[in-house]
């Protein structure tokens, strides 16, 4: 992995995709990698903002806003440009594989290596994810008997264990501090990508693992902030309703804030009557603490009625839980 160290912000910054939803798409996004390979991240970013304010769900754009965000140093933006575009085209792999160099960066092996199965599943034969998924087992092994062997230093078995780990063609020091693994980049991707595919057939769901105590506060805490809002929204209490959400929420679409509240002020204001149920939430733990609510939406009110599937995102904040994104699946 040593050769991951030397070089892999470098070549996830070089790297592109063979992703062409559209030849002016393609040119947008192919300008702004010419950018960031001159050094010129911050105009490439720009550019790539412009345009996804018009065409929002421009995948190979989105990939290289995220490779603008990683040289810019600002990981924690990178992290969730990744993470939607395994939400939007969960087909393709390299998303996952370049959360895994953010996350790996950070010393969180445990989500690096989630990521990178995540990446083998989608496409079993992606060599580098799992060549990258064997260093990370290796440096949570690693890390595993180095502290055995500091816990019980009378015992041989576990130094010549972490001795075993440590001739690995890794280049770690595994017995020391853990340190990032760094992913190798996104080198081809499916194409088009630019409307995603119908839905396959869902398998049977494993079980799933038991939550800690932690993780289960933060779920409840999320689940009351969204029934919260429902009840808001029915109310018509708009007060608390916008009060819900973060300041740094913004809309699907590419619309303002600013637009975004006069318009949801004018529906739910124009209506005698609404109704709101949140059907079967599900709570799950997403990137820096935030918990994404999934769900089955039934709206209705005197003119309309819908049912939709909905998510939303929420942070922790000032002693709360405040909404980050909203959308529809």
């Amino acid at each position: 992995m040593d050769r991951f160290r030397r070089a892999a912000w470098a070549a996830v910054l070089a790297g592109g995709l063979t992703l062409a939803p559209a030849a002016f798409a393609a040119n947008v996004a192919q300008d702004a990698q010419a950018l960031i390979d001159a050094g010129k991240a911050d105009e490439a970013l720009g550019k790539l903002n412009d345009h996804l304010a018009k065409n929002p769900q421009d995948a190979e754009a989105r990939f290289t806003k995220g490779l603008a965000l990683v040289k810019l140093g600002r990981s924690k933006d990178a992290i969730r440009v990744f993470a939607d575009l395994t939400r939007d085209y969960p087909q393709l792999p390299e998303p996952y594989n370049n959360l895994a160099v953010l996350y790996a960066a950070q010393g969180d092996y445990d989500k690096a290596r989630d990521a990178l199965q995540a990446a083998v599943a989608k496409h079993p034969s992606y060599a580098t994810a799992h060549e990258n998924l064997g260093d990370i087992y290796a440096a949570l092994a690693g890390a595993a008997y180095g502290k055995a062997a500091a816990l019980d230093s009378g015992s041989p078995s576990a130094r010549r264990k972490l001795a075993v780990i440590n001739q690995l063609d890794t280049g770690y020091d595994l017995a020391a501090a853990p340190q990032p693994v760094a992913a190798a980049p996104v080198s081809a991707a499916p194409a088009p990508v630019a409307i995603a595919p119908a839905p396959a057939a869902r398998p049977a769901a494993a079980p799933e693992p038991p939550r800690s105590a932690e993780s289960s506060a933060r779920h409840e805490a999320a689940l009351a902030q969204v029934a919260a809002w429902a009840k808001a929204w029915a109310s018509k209490d708009l007060d608390t309703y916008f009060s819900l959400y973060a300041p740094e929420f913004t809309p699907e679409g590419g619309i303002s804030r600013a637009s975004w509240e006069a318009q949801r002020r004018d529906r739910i204001g124009k209506p005698q009557h609404i109704a709101v149920r949140v059907i079967n939430p599900q709570a799950s733990d997403i990137e820096d603490g935030a918990v994404r609510v999934s769900f089955r939406q039934a709206y209705e009110s005197d003119s309309f009625s819908d049912t939709v599937n909905k998510v939303i995102e929420l942070i922790p904040a000032d002693g709360t839980w405040k909404i980050v994104r909203e959308y529809t699946r």
